[in-house]
């Protein structure tokens, strides 16, 4: 397909864009079918400066081209008016139900919402006119070609050299400022609320387009721009990021959620998913900037990122919710989240861990090289990455290809003292479904620490033999995270992911508890656990207690139900009549169960601070007052199932 110019205005007071679109098909072309908005008015189809018979059916334009011809003119009007969710902390929805809405507070118009005619291949070169109200301001893909306001309308024309993907666009009273930084011509389109941030933001897209064009190679797209959006969305598209206003408020995202919407550029963006093996491009941009970016800070913030990827797949990720990555398209709820983002992020650190920096980086480099403007699988990433190194991958397509991942452990750990040192002996112990794959062992001695990576093949038990020179101390397995495993319950610390993910929750409204039964069920909605039965203490029989996890909505009147450690509120805590606290524990009764406690002072506290919990996911102690969080903390996890403790003689 040789061409495409697209010219739209909109009309936020009706909620409608007019446009007209001109696409020039490849010579000899004798039919074209083209996507449009389902409810979109047709108002003409021409071809040649005649009109040209075409059927409309069901979002689909169908036409055929008369003799010699291969152009087509389509006029249509369209009204978008999505409604943003009233619940957006209910879900995992990135969209917050909104595909496309034009209105005076801002205007979305998604690639998926088919607001222009969009043909069944993309065009080799594409154009954008957009016109509206004087002083709201376009942005959409492409390089800008010029912008101006006169006679009550601001215009801007916007053309693609290598265009990707269908049109996302988006509009409003937006203050722009321009830059160049890296090579890389930059913009912010920001509200005049946020505009003092901008600088800012700019600032930091410069640095880590540098960052990011050093790992992978030029940057793909002719400019990059940091738009903010009516309603709180974190989205990457080519060539510029959409973050609604109450997120780029927020003072950690310009190191964390501008960076990961910068790395979509190369993945995902410019390199398009092939779906038939699943989405892959979540998973490496979540190593590639949320991870590498702690990684680059400290050694410890690596560690406890990779562990918290394992705790949160173990706490969400059950047997009739698992599923593999090539099964993964887009987050829908926080397992789907845990599997396509945290165990692919995992996938990603062993294929490095396996290949080394050199090698994964310049794979990475080929892959952006041979296959920008296209799409790419995760067979191909595979071989890249198995073509740089040398090395055989094939225990990492298992992680890839099949769900859940190897459950480890250490057994019959002994230790003795021989003439020239210590020697201690034991295995690994794998539960089904078995998986290979080498597994560091770090054994801990008088003398010193030292680590080894153990083979482990797809067997039940994998005997070791470890030496070292001083008495031994401790012997750990995977200490630090370094490989995609299902943690054991005594690895995993009681969480509000725990809650989350747990799959036989009972909801139990005590006499103390502040709110209302509608108040609590959409709390437990908000935790993804709609479904939970909700039952009053006093029906709770003995055994529904032994066999459940609990959500308590208020301290209950039986303190059986607690399990140790769950403290009474402070005397400064129980004042707080505008206070919410939430704690989550562990029991012993059953092995994996937890009780949670919801404390709201008041009806108030519980509508203004519920909501908010379910972004806290890795931890298990919380305390809002104030209009703010005010504590979090996660109780610590035993260990006995991967670290063995050695008697000092």
């Amino acid at each position: 397909m040789a061409s495409q110019e697209i010219s739209i205005t909109l009309d936020p007071s009706r909620h409608e864009v007019a446009g007209e679109s001109r696409i020039v098909f490849a010579p000899g072309s004798r039919a074209a079918r083209l996507r449009l908005a389902n409810g979109a008015r047709i108002e003409s189809v021409r071809c040649d400066g005649r009109d040209l018979p075409f059927t409309f059916r069901s979002g689909v334009i169908d036409l055929q081209f008369p003799q010699g011809a291969n152009s087509v003119a389509v006029a249509y009007r369209a009204r978008f008016n999505d409604q943003v969710s009233r619940h957006p902390a209910a879900g995992e929805d990135p969209s917050y139900g909104v595909n496309a809405a034009i209105s005076s507070e801002g205007t979305f118009l998604g690639g998926g919402a088919y607001w222009y005619p969009v043909p069944e291949q993309v065009p080799s070169s594409r154009k954008v006119t957009i016109s509206a109200p004087a002083g709201t301001e376009a942005v959409t893909f492409g390089a800008r070609l010029s912008r101006e306001t006169s006679g009550g309308t601001t215009r801007s024309v916007w053309q693609e050299a290598r265009p990707v993907g269908a049109l996302s666009l988006c509009a409003g009273p937006y203050l722009v400022e321009e830059r160049k930084a890296a090579g890389v011509t930059l913009y912010s389109y920001f509200y005049r609320d946020n505009a003092e941030l901008a600088p800012r933001y700019l600032e930091a897209a410069g640095k880590y387009l540098a960052l990011y064009q050093d790992l992978f190679g030029p940057y793909p797209f002719e400019k990059f721009a940091v738009v903010e959006n009516f309603f709180p969305t974190g989205y990457g598209f080519p060539s510029f990021t959409l973050l609604g206003g109450s997120v780029i408020r927020l003072p950690f995202i310009i190191d964390t959620s501008l960076p990961h919407e910068i790395a979509h550029s190369w993945w995902g963006n410019g390199i398009d998913v092939d779906l038939s093996e699943g989405n892959w491009c979540e998973g490496l941009v979540t190593y590639l900037a949320d991870y590498l970016l702690k990684e680059r800070r400290s050694r410890a913030e690596a560690v406890e990122y990779r562990r918290q990827l394992l705790i949160d797949y173990a706490s969400l990720v059950t047997a009739e919710n698992e599923f593999p990555l090539t099964a993964f398209v887009s987050r829908s709820d926080p397992p789907s989240r845990a599997i396509g983002y945290g165990k692919a992020a995992m996938v990603f650190h062993m294929i490095r861990s396996r290949v080394g920096d050199e090698a994964f980086f310049a794979a990475l480099k080929e892959l952006a090289s041979q296959r920008m403007y296209r799409s790419a699988s995760w067979s191909d990433l595979v071989r890249v990455f198995s073509r740089r190194s040398g090395s055989d991958l094939s225990d990492i397509r298992a992680l890839i290809e099949r769900g859940g991942g190897a459950r480890l452990s250490l057994s019959g750990i002994k230790s003795r003292q021989l003439a020239t040192g210590w020697e201690v002996t034991g295995s690994v112990r794998q539960s089904p479904p078995y998986f290979a794959q080498a597994v560091p062992l770090r054994l801990e001695s008088s003398s010193g620490a030292a680590v080894r990576l153990l083979p482990v093949p797809a067997q039940a038990a994998t005997p070791f033999e470890l030496a070292a020179h001083g008495q031994p101390r401790r012997l750990l397995l995977d200490p630090d995270a370094e490989v995609f495993r299902i943690l054991s319950p005594g690895e995993i610390p009681a969480t509000v992911n725990s809650v989350k993910g747990s799959g036989n929750l009972i909801g139990v409204i005590t006499r103390g508890c502040r709110v209302d039964r509608g108040s609590f069920a959409a709390f437990l909605s908000s935790l993804s656990q709609g479904r939970a039965k909700v039952v009053d203490e006093a029906e709770l029989s003995p055994e529904q207690a032994a066999e459940h996890d609990l959500l308590l909505c208020g301290r209950p009147g039986n303190a059986l139900l607690l399990p140790p450690g769950a403290e009474p509120p402070s005397d400064e805590e129980k004042g707080l009549t505008d206070a919410l606290r939430f704690t989550v524990l562990k029991r012993s009764v059953p092995a994996r169960g937890v009780v949670a406690l919801f404390e709201p002072g008041s009806p108030a506290a519980g509508t203004l601070y519920a909501p908010k919990i379910t972004h806290y996911g890795k931890y298990g102690d919380l305390l809002f007052s104030g209009g703010a969080n005010r504590r979090k903390a996660t109780a610590a996890a035993t260990d006995a199932d991967v670290v063995v403790r050695f008697p000092v003689h």
